[in-house]
């Protein structure tokens, strides 16, 4: 193959051969000093954008026996002086230790981000079975308890680029709270469309922020509210599950839907919407656990390697990689710990496992690249961290 230089002259070339030497003249004569970082931008994106935020509890509000909002304030002594400002329906990840291990788990912004500018944050646990952070949080902690947590995370939030001005949110459990920071938002004028919750429950008194929520709705027409309870037939209450029938009345022309609670009534709310035959562009899912089949009784030993250590612990095919280390105490560098957030990548060296349907993608597959907080060890495992 010829190089065709027709219409480059001498002087072209001449002038291209000078470009390296000039190129190092201009290096060598610029300054020593170390490069400026005090922009004004940068600034503003390490305060929107903390890799890292130091909080202490300030409250603690009992919303039932089993369920406790908790409100958190920026940990001045750790160096934290404002928190960060974050779109409704995001997510914090907190670094939990107990004993001797070290967990983190992913909890929903649950006020207004108006509260931002208090410096305040509210997160709401609820217990589940054997859920040892959330117990840990029912049981033992207080307010003057410090703790770490990230920037916001997540996408579960209204984009009026993409989302209908039309919302119906279909919530259950404790994933009311990403709707009520939604809702909250636009009290306060920071979001502006049509919110209409539909929000199922067994029964009345497992309806979490009922009396918030009404105190919203009767302050602003663009929010609207109906119940259905599965358990109880109250007056003004639908009675049974989520149905097409239910949610027709609300529907536009153009309606977004934002769904977000427990595995099974994502299912069964994601059965209901397929009838309307919907675009995928209209239908936001806040990330959950999906299920997966697992086979198998015996433990496993999994090898973790960093770049600083090698460790050796073992894991059960009924809980996660991810869990096994936090529970060892290994340092993991994990956020939403249902396979999005892709934070705790790591590599398969050796070993055989079983992962969500439909989490990893497609170069993860092909580069045995996993995560570690959906995937259940089916042999045992040798796995390398990023880190």
């Amino acid at each position: 193959m010829e190089l065709n230089l027709k219409g480059l002259g001498k002087k072209d070339m001449a002038a291209f051969k000078e470009l390296p030497k000039n190129r190092e003249k201009i290096i060598h004569s610029s300054s020593s000093s170390p490069i400026r970082t005090d922009y004004v931008a940068n600034e503003i994106g390490a305060l929107l954008h903390p890799t890292v935020q130091h909080v202490k509890v300030v409250d603690i509000i009992e919303e039932n026996k089993n369920t406790k909002t908790f409100v958190l304030g920026p940990n001045i002594d750790a160096g934290t002086k404002k928190l960060a400002y974050f779109r409704p329906g995001q997510y914090i990840s907190i670094e939990v230790p107990i004993e001797s291990g070290l967990y983190r788990r992913p909890y929903t912004i649950s006020c207004s981000p108006k509260n931002v500018f208090d410096n305040l944050y509210t997160i709401t646990v609820q217990r589940k079975p054997r859920g040892i952070v959330s117990n840990y949080f029912l049981d033992s902690v207080e307010v003057d308890d410090t703790f770490t947590i990230s920037g916001p995370m997540g996408n579960f939030y209204y984009e009026p680029l993409r989302d209908a001005r039309n919302v119906i949110a279909l919530v259950n459990g404790r994933g009311i709270t990403s709707i009520l920071s939604m809702a909250e938002a636009i009290k306060d004028g920071i979001l502006d469309f049509k919110l209409t919750i539909l929000y199922s429950a067994r029964a009345e008194r497992d309806l979490l922020f009922k009396q918030e929520l009404e105190e919203i709705s009767r302050k602003n027409n663009l929010i609207h509210i109906e119940y259905i309870l599965s358990d109880e037939d109250k007056e003004e209450y639908y009675y049974g599950h989520l149905s097409k029938e239910i949610i027709e009345p609300f529907l536009e022309p153009e309606t977004s839907f934002f769904v977000s609670g427990t595995n099974a009534f994502l299912e069964s709310t994601n059965a209901v919407l397929k009838e309307f035959n919907l675009p995928n562009k209209y239908i936001r899912h806040d990330a959950f656990f999906g299920k997966v089949d697992l086979f198998g009784n015996d433990p496993y030993t999994v090898t973790v390697i960093t770049s600083e250590k090698e460790y050796t612990l073992t894991c059960h095919h009924t809980e996660t990689l991810l869990s096994a280390m936090e529970k060892e105490g290994i340092p993991t560098n994990s956020r939403c710990q249902v396979g999005e957030c892709g934070f705790c990548r790591s590599k398969l060296k050796s070993g055989m496992v079983r992962t969500i349907d439909g989490v990893l993608r497609k170069a993860d597959e092909e580069n045995e690249f996993i995560h570690p907080c959906v995937a259940f060890p089916e042999s045992d495992v040798v796995l390398e961290l990023p880190f």
